[in-house]
């Protein structure tokens, strides 16, 4: 989830302008879960692109970038059974928000670094009678 936030803090730092520009981080608790909005007062995104912004290789309004931050950032989110949408977007800004589950099931729980999954229960295995 750290490198969703990081791809999206790095699209609104990219958005406002240098010295004038203004990013929220709001967190707050919603029943089974948590939302998380990153809002920013820059640009804004086009209707045009809108509905493109997490398909890979679609960017907006940068030189730089291979346009695959937004599609890791739905990714991540969604390994972790939440959704992530384009709660506005104007010329006054753009808000993200993320709505992730407090707890995650088994499959999709992060892990810690070396961490590995548990085995899956072992097969049965049957012998074969052989001919003499």
């Amino acid at each position: 989830l750290e490198r969703a936030l990081y791809n999206l803090l790095l699209n609104a730092c990219e958005a406002v302008a240098s010295n004038a520009g203004e990013i929220e981080v709001e967190l707050r608790e919603i029943s089974g879960g948590v939302e998380i909005r990153v809002c920013d007062n820059g640009r804004g995104i086009p209707e045009s692109v809108r509905g493109k912004l997490f398909e890979p290789f679609v960017s907006y309004g940068k030189e730089n970038g291979t346009g695959l931050g937004l599609t890791v950032v739905q990714k991540i989110v969604q390994d972790h059974g939440g959704d992530v949408t384009v709660e506005k977007t104007s010329v006054a800004g753009t808000v993200f928000r993320l709505l992730l589950p407090l707890t995650a099931s088994s499959e999709s729980a992060p892990r810690r670094p070396g961490e590995t999954k548990p085995a899956p229960p072992p097969m049965a295995r049957t012998k074969q009678a052989q001919s003499e």
